[in-house]
């Protein structure tokens, strides 16, 4: 059995906040063709940040990578789905995830990405859990910087639930 915790890790404002400015950042640094968004999870992210950069002219593409099953824990085989109706030959990628865990999922993606002929490639998270890396991966534009806890909310579930929660919550064992 499984409880949120007493108080958000990241409210809603903080998000907000933070998304703006990475929106900005991203603006300044890199012109992209097209946001590559990793459903289901990044989807509130991707909404928001690509709002938040209307006066970029940009595409949008979702795809469906995982790893998750119904648990907790990465069972460590990414399947990706999406990709193949794509022609990304020539583009500047900016591939969204919602989180940057063991790194297997971007390093993988990104694999794929450089194989299909992608001109330049930038990644860009919400949430950042460098303590679980086990790839030498970091991406390019980054949050925040969380501990090693199960988080969820702003598009991010524990078995398909909480996702439509506008903070990051941990959801803790009991």
């Amino acid at each position: 059995m499984y409880r949120m915790s007493a108080k958000p890790m990241i409210t809603a404002e903080q998000i907000q906040t933070r998304v703006k400015e990475m929106a900005a950042e991203i603006k300044e640094s890199f012109d992209f063709d097209i946001i590559l968004s990793a459903l289901t999870g990044a989807y509130m992210f991707t909404t928001d940040l690509s709002r938040a950069m209307a006066s970029a002219k940009h595409r949008i593409a979702f795809i469906k990578a995982s790893s998750y099953g119904s648990g907790m824990e990465s069972c460590g085989k990414l399947k990706v789905t999406g990709l193949e109706k794509l022609d990304l030959k020539g583009k500047r990628v900016l591939v969204v995830d919602d989180i940057l865990d063991t790194g297997n999922t971007m390093i993988t993606l990104v694999a794929m990405l450089k194989e299909m002929g992608v001109s330049d490639l930038r990644s860009c998270v919400l949430m950042n859990k460098e303590e679980r890396r086990v790839v030498d991966y970091h991406a390019d534009f980054v949050g925040f910087e969380i501990a090693n806890e199960f988080v969820v909310g702003y598009g991010l579930d524990f078995n398909e639930d909480y996702r439509t929660l506008p903070e990051v919550w941990t959801l803790e064992e009991v």
